[in-house]
């Protein structure tokens, strides 16, 4: 069985407001890991979901923002990205079913630390702001 999300020291993209949108996220992957450890019903699991999507779609339009406003040159492939996550949301939601399955858990928690220690890094340097302690 996979375990909750715990925020590392090594997880920051170098901007609180950035940093604080990530751990929300994860907050939200957590509270539906935690749902489905419980046995929570389907019912119960689609406000988590609907959670994880909203943390989802607010987080990459603030991000996508401040990308642009950096003139972040790999922006469109970022919104490319942003966009197959979405999908992916959409996807779980209109299978709820699927959500109760442990490797979807585990693909969610993947999924999202890949995003951030990966795709997001990247665009640490570009920001014109000096690097923030969390």
């Amino acid at each position: 069985m996979i375990s909750s999300v715990v925020w590392k020291p090594c997880y920051s993209v170098g901007n609180r407001g950035l940093d604080a949108q990530h751990r929300e996220i994860l907050s939200a992957v957590n509270s539906l890991y935690q749902a489905v450890k419980q046995g929570k019903s389907r019912s119960a699991l689609r406000p988590l979901l609907d959670r994880l999507m909203h943390c989802a779609n607010t987080h990459f339009s603030y991000e996508e923002d401040i990308m642009r406003h950096y003139a972040y040159p790999g922006l469109a492939q970022h919104e490319v990205f942003h966009e197959w996550i979405r999908q992916e949301m959409n996807d779980l939601r209109n299978n709820l079913g699927l959500a109760e399955d442990p490797e979807l858990l585990r693909y969610l928690k993947k999924l999202w630390l890949n995003h951030i220690q990966g795709q997001d890094s990247q665009y640490s340097p570009y920001l014109e702001v000096p690097a923030e302690s969390n």
